[in-house]
């Protein structure tokens, strides 16, 4: 290892100043050769051998005889914690990213490094939003608002409003998450940032469809995906078709929507993008579903669940258990039906994403209900209704309560709430 070879250069014996002062400047040096190899491993590709050249150093930095002013070494701390962050993002280490990424914004904070602490909220922010830390994620954003707005970064302050957009979404606050994704839309216009400016549209769009507002969310995903076309954004084309095919299937114009989703799909697959892909084949699975074609729903989804597993997107994976449920639950097939929701309902669990375990718990006790299984088929969904009351969603509540009145009904009860 860098520090153990280093360490024993230097005997124990006959220790004068002048070697002191030698050892600390070999050890400094091995320190910056080190995180010098390290970020030029990053850059290839060789993310973890570059941790690996960090922590060496980082013991190197730390050990009691390299006795150096703390400006220094908090500078130093702050490279080596700057390229462990970046690191840990490319091998999507999200656990050991954030634990940098804290001790990194904490040295920024010290010493009043405001550029870089917004920078950093911004990323820090980003991925606790994609591990459904919501509220660390909410704290985060707003303090890179406060930091955007004295630096008059304007690009940046549209990212936060954006992000702050997406946890209001998140929580099912569609006119706060409509008036941050506003806020970023009229800043991307402002600073001639069409990409952004496509995005915010797109946002806009999806939110309008939860307000239940078709008309409007046609018309800004359009604006999304005629701006995506223009500035050859072939992965943002395809979601804006994404998008218009679900506008087109809660319509219910479902030939509509499958020549939507099917563009999608077809540029997805153009530009190897093995998500948008999976994305495309489930959509066209559920647009099959909505048209009574439940083995061409069948086949699609049994195409997009083989996807999601081969690039291990769990989400995604769980997405086409549920799917499949519903297709065998349409066929009549209730044992297999169950399977899937069993599979479905272990991967929100292992998630943490109570809504999907409400849902999943739901569907459980729908399907063994048709099976006979009365008594068991009210547990679950009294255990989806515990679980929508917790989290105070209202909808699966109202679904829950529908759900225990059947089961009552077969059972010869009535239900007292």
């Amino acid at each position: 290892m860098l520090h153990k070879a280093l360490l024993c250069l230097f005997p124990v014996t006959r220790i004068t100043e002048e070697s002191v002062m030698n050892y600390v400047e070999e050890i400094l040096q091995a320190i910056f050769i080190g995180l010098a190899v390290a970020n030029f491993l990053l850059s290839i590709g060789r993310a973890l051998k570059a941790i690996e050249l960090c922590k060496e150093s980082l013991i190197l930095l730390n050990h009691k005889a390299l006795n150096i002013e703390k400006q220094l070494g908090q500078r130093i701390n702050k490279v080596i914690y700057g390229t462990m962050f970046k690191a840990y993002c490319s091998v999507s280490d999200h656990t050991n990213a954030l634990a940098c990424g804290r001790k990194l914004l904490a040295i920024h904070q010290e010493y009043s490094d405001t550029v870089q602490q917004g920078t950093l909220s911004i990323a820090l922010a980003q991925i606790c939003e994609g591990q459904r830390m919501y509220a660390e994620a909410k704290e985060l954003y707003e303090r890179a608002i406060t930091v955007m707005r004295t630096t008059g970064n304007r690009r940046q302050e549209a990212i936060t409003y954006g992000g702050l957009g997406n946890l209001f979404e998140y929580a099912g606050e569609y006119v706060k998450a409509k008036q941050y994704y506003e806020k970023a839309l009229a800043i991307s216009k402002e600073t001639d940032n069409r990409k952004g400016e496509a995005t915010y549209y797109g946002n806009l769009g999806t939110v309008f469809s939860y307000l239940s507002e078709s008309a409007k969310a046609k018309e800004y995903h359009e604006k999304a995906l005629a701006i995506n076309i223009e500035i050859g954004d072939r992965k943002g084309e395809a979601t804006g078709y994404g998008n218009l095919g679900t506008v087109f299937r809660a319509l219910g114009e479902y030939i509509k929507a499958k020549e939507f989703y099917q563009k999608a799909l077809a540029i997805s697959i153009e530009m190897g993008n093995r998500e948008g892909e999976a994305n495309g084949y489930g959509y066209l699975g559920t647009v099959f579903q909505s048209l009574n074609e439940y083995i061409n729903a069948k086949e699609y989804h049994e195409k997009a669940l083989t996807i999601s597993m081969e690039i291990s997107h769990r989400a995604l994976e769980k997405a086409q258990y549920g799917n499949l449920g519903n297709v065998f639950y349409r066929l009549g097939e209730y044992v297999k039906a169950k399977e899937f929701y069993e599979k479905e309902l272990a991967i929100s669990i292992e998630m943490s994403d109570r809504e999907g375990e409400a849902k999943g718990y739901g569907n459980l006790g729908t399907v063994i209900q048709y099976i006979g299984e009365h008594v068991k088929a009210k547990g679950y969904h009294e255990t989806a209704l515990e679980i929508s009351r917790e989290i105070g969603d209202k909808t699966n509540e109202a679904t829950s309560y529908g759900n225990l009145g059947i089961v009552f009904r077969s059972l010869g009860l009535i239900y007292q709430g």
